[in-house]
């Protein structure tokens, strides 16, 4: 069971905290009152922002991506992540992993909120490889190698139903 102690340094999608990082080069904030939320963290536990696929080396905005294979596929050089255009990605998303995991490492995370369906932030959910908006049971790239490096993951969805559960809905 995952407890989320005020002060906590939580790795987090940086599309989350307002950097317009995504591949539309917008954030993942839909209102005012969602933006007003994630801004909130700030204040109560030790945030570290982490956009993969820049960490990755991959321009913003950027085409969209997509698995190809399940992330452990992928992970173990056999998968790949392919852009819209079908340009081969896989190595962008490779890199930006080790970064994440890196930087988690380093700072010594406590727990891993990313943001739903990416191909590199997804935790159990992505899309299916076809472009066509169909979602499939899976992780993204960083998420899995974080999990497989024995990190907690949470989504963004998850987090905040975890929050109230501990009471925290004041947030």
């Amino acid at each position: 069971m995952i407890k989320i102690p005020l002060g906590s340094r939580i790795l987090i999608s940086a599309c989350l905290t307002g950097c317009k990082c995504n591949y539309k080069a917008s954030a993942a904030s839909v209102n005012a009152a969602d933006a007003s939320f994630w801004n909130s963290l700030f204040e109560h536990f030790r945030l570290l922002p982490v956009c993969p696929e820049q960490l990755g080396g991959m321009p913003t905005p950027r085409v969209p991506c997509e698995l190809q294979h399940n992330s452990e596929a992928v992970l173990a050089g056999v998968g790949k992540v392919l852009n819209r255009d079908g340009a081969d990605m896989t190595a962008c998303f490779l890199k930006g992993a080790e970064e994440a995991l890196r930087f988690a490492r380093l700072h010594g995370a406590e727990l891993v909120v990313f943001k739903s369906r990416s191909p590199s932030c997804g935790v159990s959910q992505v899309y299916d490889g076809t472009f066509s908006g169909s979602l499939i049971a899976g992780s993204g790239v960083a998420a899995q190698l974080l999990l497989q490096s024995g990190f907690a993951l949470l989504d963004e969805i998850q987090f905040r139903e975890k929050l109230k559960t501990q009471g925290l809905t004041e947030l």
